[in-house]
């Protein structure tokens, strides 16, 4: 969405009180916002269309899963995209707790609001129906942790998000990752804690 997008630096430009030799502009212009988009940012690396949780892999990232559920949404298959959505929500808390910008996380919230922006309030509703069945049922949640559980955690560089904060324009410190990061405990804390899979 025009103006959202994150890392599109919003930059602006105050020429009101510049001081030049001692002498101050007396007149100030308006305010001018540039967007800018540092490379990686929110990036897609694998086009999936529509497919179930089955054929999601721990290489995928949370841009790409949630393209393959927008395709799932398109084509009416709501149980796929609700199974898909969270695969990539886990996903991107897993690469929160890693990235260590934290004006980067927002990538999350971003790459939906991009993502999902188009669908109707009936297709939203539908939607949060069918994520309210999964969750409400023992079975259907059951077999989601198992999937997830098969999936395991992210493999790929979380080079969208990374590149998505304030550091990308600023300079990073080394890779971008949280020094001495535990991906096995995180990896089981949002299993456990946060999705309420058994440990």
């Amino acid at each position: 969405m025009p103006g959202l997008v994150a890392h599109r630096l919003a930059v602006s430009l105050w020429l009101c009180g510049v001081l030049t030799g001692g002498h101050a502009f007396a007149q100030a212009t308006s305010p001018q916002f540039h967007n800018y988009n540092a490379p990686g940012n929110l990036e897609s690396t694998v086009t999936l269309g529509c497919v179930g949780i089955e054929k999601a892999l721990p290489q995928y990232n949370p841009v790409d899963l949630f393209k393959a559920v927008k395709a799932c949404i398109d084509a009416r298959r709501w149980d796929d995209a609700v199974r898909l959505h969270l695969v990539a929500m886990t996903f991107g808390r897993f690469d929160m707790a890693r990235v260590a910008d934290q004006t980067a996380h927002q990538a999350i919230t971003v790459a939906q609001m991009e993502i999902y922006g188009s669908e109707t309030e009936a297709d939203r509703q539908t939607f949060s129906e069918h994520a309210k069945l999964l969750i409400d049922d023992p079975q259907a949640h059951a077999e989601w942790c198992r999937a997830i559980a098969r999936i395991g955690p992210p493999t790929y560089f979380p080079r969208y998000m990374i590149q998505h904060g304030m550091g990308a324009f600023l300079g990073n410190n080394g890779n971008g990752l949280v020094k001495d990061f535990d991906p096995a405990t995180t990896w089981r804390n949002l299993l456990t804690t946060g999705r309420k899979c058994p440990a």
